[in-house]
């Protein structure tokens, strides 16, 4: 959005239970939005109570990864920064699944390779080894500032944000997981139908 990435420290915000879809569901681009976009990333999906804990100790609390698909209303979010959470709390903006994949299912964690497509072509893709901020580092971050609880997803980063449309379909592909498929509609098409 051309604005730099951060790199002291990592972004952060909440999505609501009503953002959530998952498999094969669709991600509807809002009425209020010209340009929503969608990410593929690796979720961390948190094992136990997670407080407080240093970067080295954080895998005992990590249960497992999932592939997600996250959504943004860009245009909205470039009105005002402050709008990061509007911007990213749509209903439909949250995918994950379909696969809950354990630690000891996975080799070498940070030479996972994770990719955006759309309409069956990759947009973007890169390894996890080359994300500004670590899946563990991620965990701690957020732990020193709440409690993560059983059951709580960490998107950990993309590889690149495409422009979705009506008729569109995003995936997230990563090595080892079954691919994450939605399709898109824009709201503002079915409106004017």
């Amino acid at each position: 959005m051309g604005e730099k990435a951060p790199n002291t420290e990592p972004a952060s915000f909440m999505k609501p239970d009503t953002s959530i879809i998952g498999p094969g569901d669709t991600i509807e681009v809002p009425l209020q939005s010209e340009r929503t976009t969608a990410e593929a990333e690796l979720g961390v999906i948190i094992g136990k109570v997670c407080h407080d804990v240093e970067e080295g100790d954080v895998m005992p609390y990590i249960a497992g990864y999932t592939t997600i698909i996250d959504m943004t209303a860009e245009d909205i979010l470039q009105k005002n920064p402050r709008y990061l959470t509007r911007a990213k709390s749509f209903d439909t903006f949250f995918s994950f699944g379909p696969q809950f994949v354990t630690k000891d299912e996975i080799g070498d964690l940070h030479a996972l390779e994770v990719a955006t497509a759309i309409n069956g072509k990759v947009h973007r893709k890169n390894t996890i080894d080359h994300m500004t901020f670590s899946p563990e580092f991620l965990v701690s971050f957020h732990s020193k500032v709440m409690t993560l609880l059983p059951g709580d997803i960490i998107s950990t980063g993309t590889p690149g944000a495409v422009p979705i449309q009506d008729g569109d379909q995003v995936e997230c592909r990563i090595e080892g997981f079954e691919t994450l498929i939605n399709p898109c509609v824009d709201l503002k098409a079915l409106k004017n139908s």
